[in-house]
């Protein structure tokens, strides 16, 4: 019996979990998942502040260029403003707090830069060169909220509002492994197909969140493949297989799993590749995810449930990539009770419309080559059988 993908890809996502929440320092947080929102305990910039070096007044001192006397100096590091006498003008530097009173800060470059006395060679504006307190963040204000994954400018925020340590669910370890006696490494100089697979789902599973140890080919002999699995328990969150499901006598890996662990093998409604398979190894019960091992059919199966699943055991709030509607251009046929997922390139036509082409004939699959040069893949659900020009489907687009 044929499981639909979207039960296919339920079950995976639970069987994943969710890696546990820690504290990080955010010199270590830099790629993980946040678990509860960065608030703003304070306001930031905790007053108003001058975003260039020049001298803060108050613009009805300066309707028209004239001269004024320099009370006194500000720099960034003086932590409260203080106040401003009318008639004066006063020497800040960049960030430094606008004494109270003051509504505007001209910049140096439009002074002659005095000392004690400061030249204006324009009038001043209200408000000009000052960032107001509370500009970059509100006090109380979630400026980061849950499940956003910690970039660099996240951690920016949080260390500018006076965050050391955030709660986070770290990057989980993915080990990425491809099944085969017959496969060597690109650069070999002996015979055998060269291994892609794990070059390209490593890169997926980083695109995706994740972290990535790829191990490379493993050869299919039960004793060598049991051996590979097992070493792997102690640094990986999930163990990523391509390869080893067709059913053949050398196709040994769900077997290889129940002997050291658990494994079950699936006919999944996803095409291309039907054949995928799940287990868990080891005392810690870690997870392993197969995939079938066509270049093609591996990308569409970790699309279609692997970076779902993967995100979701991150913590990310998003889990799926950027969908889009778009008008078919072309016919296609498509089996009964099967999601099917269609390289297509994507155009933009003079009225706005968004139209998806087909890169691929319907008689000998999808070559590898078509999936590189797609700019997504267009997902047809399975009550469809029929596409005509005009149809609506729905199709993510590859990160560019």
């Amino acid at each position: 019996m044929t499981m639909p993908l979207g039960d296919y890809r339920a079950e995976l996502i639970g069987a994943l979990g969710a890696v546990a929440t820690i504290e990080l320092p955010i010199g270590d947080a830099l790629g993980s998942s946040l678990a509860q929102d960065i608030v703003a305990a304070r306001s930031l910039p905790p007053a108003d502040v001058a975003d260039t070096d020049g001298y803060a007044l108050h613009s009805q001192d300066a309707v028209e260029p004239t001269s004024l006397p320099v009370a006194f100096d500000v720099d960034a590091g003086d932590l409260s403003p203080r106040v401003h006498v009318r008639g004066t003008a006063v020497r800040v530097t960049s960030g430094a707090p606008i004494p109270r009173g003051a509504d505007t800060v001209i910049p140096a470059a439009d002074t002659d830069g005095g000392i004690g006395s400061v030249r204006l060679s324009r009038a001043a504006l209200q408000g000009e060169h000052v960032r107001p307190r509370g500009f970059d963040a509100a006090e109380g204000a979630i400026v980061v909220p849950a499940g956003r994954r910690l970039g660099p400018r996240e951690l920016g925020l949080a260390a500018a509002l006076g965050y050391s340590r955030l709660a986070a669910r770290p990057v989980p370890r993915v080990v990425v492994i491809a099944v085969g006696g017959e496969l060597v490494d690109p650069h070999s100089d002996g015979d055998g197909v060269p291994e892609a697979n794990t070059h390209m789902l490593a890169a997926l599973v980083e695109d995706a969140g994740a972290r990535a140890y790829r191990v490379g080919a493993v050869p299919d002999e039960p004793g060598e493949l049991a051996a590979a699995l097992e070493d792997q328990v102690v640094r990986a969150d999930v163990i990523l297989t391509t390869g080893g499901l067709s059913g053949g006598r050398h196709d040994t890996l769900v077997d290889v799993l129940r002997t050291i662990g658990t494994g079950v093998a699936y006919d999944v409604g996803l095409a291309p590749g039907a054949r995928h398979a799940r287990g868990t190894v080891g005392g810690r019960n870690v997870p392993v995810v197969c995939l079938p091992g066509h270049p093609v059919s591996a990308l569409v199966a970790f699309e279609a449930y692997v970076r779902p699943a993967l995100r979701a055991m991150s913590g990310f709030a998003e889990v799926n990539r950027v969908t889009i509607r778009a008008e078919f251009a072309g016919e296609w046929h498509s089996a009964a009770g099967i999601t099917e997922a269609l390289p297509v390139v994507l155009d933009l036509d003079d009225e706005g419309v968004v139209r998806a082409s087909a890169l691929a004939d319907g008689q000998g699959g999808v070559s590898f080559v078509s999936a590189v040069a797609s700019d997504g893949l267009a997902w047809i659900r399975p009550s469809v059988t029929e596409l005509r020009p005009g149809d609506e489907v729905r199709c993510t687009v590859w990160d560019r």
